[in-house]
């Protein structure tokens, strides 16, 4: 048999592979092309469409421009006016830098650009077919016409979907760049109808746009961080979590991006307010120094690499988390006002809340603090009594109206007025009618409780015989580099051998679980992102667990005093808005939902 010559690849072929990695389906020539006019400071951007992109997508900007003395290396790999260096690429922060996007596209599809700058008296036009510059009418700014896609690669093309698939993930591109960049005016069309027009502005009216009444209802402003690093936009209020997580936006430096690090992030700070695989809302950007991110890891620009991974890992988790334990009442509220609910059942079942107490009331005068210090086995009663213990004790005159509510000491959650069918508390404040779940809302002051208890010792369960774990080298080294933060989680591990580690001791919460899985599963976590949050996971599942046992069962009368005994409680802990489920506590219905409900004022 002989060998195939060594031979240099033709250009065009050359050009056709690299298309492969970047122009995957419409979508992508959308994207990509959506990128340069945000890089070109385009303040409006037109985007056709006909036949979900397959037939044509011509993008429209009114951007800075191409020199006509430029426009022949528009089209030609690897030309960019991006980037012209090694230290330039250290740093970017432009959404394309490549210089392969045109090229890749010109290469599967016909392209024709038209351009004029603000020095130029008219339009210049050049295609991909003949490559001549040619005079052209045309406003300020740049317009690509890319028609016919993978006609040249028939065999692309037949794994292109139906034209509504692909225009829905041609959306999809559009929605991520106008969130990304809330300022610029984004026009869509398809098959010559208008779709969507999203005028520039800020970010929360653009979230409101786009992603509509559920993201409004549920979205908690964050901002977060210094001039090195800064997280802001908006999360969601865990009671409005979903089944899938197609409303998780994730930017980085205003870039799209589908990043383990992060998401594992986001996911351990919802950790115990989500239940099962429920997704919470997200819209986030992190912005970063662009020295210490690498966006130059696939072609596609969808993947990125932190030089401290541990470190933004961190600032994530603990920016989500300390959101979410303060203040997640404040932004419903808030928007409750501002959007008319589509029916009064709506209004106080999807989203809940009164202001957080801790956060929005530090003025208001509470007593003494009453975070109570209760072992896991106490019994209900004597949880009950403590916490009567503790509690001003409430008069019958001060539940009677609104205008003693007035005279007495503002408490955010009100006073207790009755209990319904055993299972909810109602409450009167200066707001309207507050209804709790009591043992929800017990669930969670258990939960925080025992968490505070959470001793700096972890209790650590020695094994009879060490279990001896192939491994890899580079596990190894992990396990070597990682010694002292092991031990302090209560692992024992030493090395057996170059492949080999010696597991002695396990923390005492994970003791029943098969260690090789769990060690392999902890060193992926170290390899990966640097965290600890696999622990932490384990050890709030048994809180979690124990704190819904200990809770207040349903059915159980209350007296009035013991049932604002657990409203203060409540106003006293973190997280009193959802129960360890996922579920709300509590939810406030004002006095203008009550006069809707029975057509006052009509």
């Amino acid at each position: 048999m002989t060998r195939n010559p060594i031979r240099t690849l033709p250009d065009q072929l050359i050009s056709q592979i690299a298309a492969g990695e970047v122009i995957e389906r419409p979508s992508a020539v959308v994207k990509e092309l959506l990128e340069n006019a945000v890089d070109a400071k385009s303040s409006a951007i037109d985007v056709r469409l006909e036949e979900g992109g397959t037939a044509r997508i011509v993008i429209t900007d009114d951007g800075l421009g191409i020199e006509q003395k430029e426009l022949m290396l528009a089209l030609t790999r690897h030309a960019t006016s991006k980037i012209y260096s090694l230290e330039d690429l250290e740093s970017v922060m432009t959404m394309g830098f490549r210089g392969e996007a045109l090229a890749s596209i010109a290469s599967v599809a016909k392209v024709s650009l038209t351009t004029r700058t603000a020095n130029d008296d008219h339009a210049y036009v050049i295609d991909n077919t003949a490559f001549d510059i040619k005079p052209s009418a045309g406003d300020f700014g740049t317009r690509i016409d890319v028609q016919d896609i993978f006609f040249n690669t028939p065999a692309r093309r037949k794994f292109l979907k139906s034209a509504s698939t692909e225009f829905g993930h041609c959306i999809e591109a559009i929605k991520r760049c106008a969130l990304a960049n809330p300022q610029i005016t984004f026009s869509v069309w398809h098959n010559g109808k208008p779709i969507h027009r999203w005028l520039g502005g800020s970010l929360d009216l653009r979230a409101d746009d786009i992603l509509g009444a559920e993201f409004h209802a549920a979205k908690l402003p964050l901002q977060m961080g210094t001039d090195l690093i800064k997280l802001d936009g908006f999360i969601g209020a865990p009671t409005a979590s979903r089944a899938r997580s197609d409303q998780q936006y994730i930017f980085v430096n205003h870039r799209f991006v589908k990043d383990k690090l992060i998401h594992h992030a986001i996911k351990s700070a919802y950790q115990d307010v989500l239940h099962g695989d429920r997704q919470p809302i997200i819209l986030l950007n992190l912005t970063i120094d662009p020295e210490l991110v690498d966006v130059n890891v696939h072609p596609a620009k969808i993947e990125v690499r932190f030089r401290d991974s541990r470190a933004v890992h961190q600032f994530v988790y603990h920016s989500i988390k300390d959101r979410l334990a303060h203040g997640a009442g404040q932004s419903n509220l808030e928007n409750h006002d501002a959007v008319e609910p589509v029916s009064t059942a709506t209004s106080f079942t999807s989203t809940p809340l009164i202001p957080n107490p801790v956060s929005n009331f530090t003025g208001t005068s509470f007593g003494q603090s009453l975070r109570l210090n209760l072992p896991v086995n106490q019994s209900i009663k004597s949880s009950m009594d403590q916490l009567l213990a503790s509690t001003p004790s409430i008069s019958t005159s001060q539940n009677a109206s609104i205008s003693n509510l007035k005279e007495s000491v503002d408490y955010p959650l009100g006073y207790a007025i009755a209990q319904l069918a055993g299972i909810y508390i109602l409450a009167q404040n200066h707001q309207g009618l507050v209804l709790v779940d009591m043992h929800a809302a017990h669930e969670r002051v258990l939960y925080e409780q025992l968490k505070d208890h959470l001793g700096s010792q972890i209790a650590v369960q020695s094994l009879l015989v060490p279990v001896v774990m192939n491994a890899s080298r580079l596990e190894v080294s992990l396990v070597t580099e990682n010694q002292a933060l092991l031990n302090e989680l209560g692992f024992d591990i030493s090395t057996m051998g170059p492949e080999q580690l010696g597991i002695r001791s396990l923390p005492a919460l994970l003791s029943k679980a098969d260690p090789i899985p769990l060690v392999r599963s902890l060193i992926s976590d170290l390899d990966e992102i640097g965290s600890t949050q696999m622990l932490d996971a384990a050890k709030h599942e048994r809180l979690a667990s124990k704190a819904c046992h200990a809770a207040v069962r349903a059915h159980r009368l209350l007296t009035v005093p013991e049932m604002n005994a657990l409203l203060r409680q409540m106003e006293m802990t973190d997280r009193a808005d959802q129960c360890n489920h996922g579920r709300p506590t509590w939810v406030q219905l004002r006095v203008q939902d009550l006069d809707k409900l029975f057509l006052r004022g009509r």
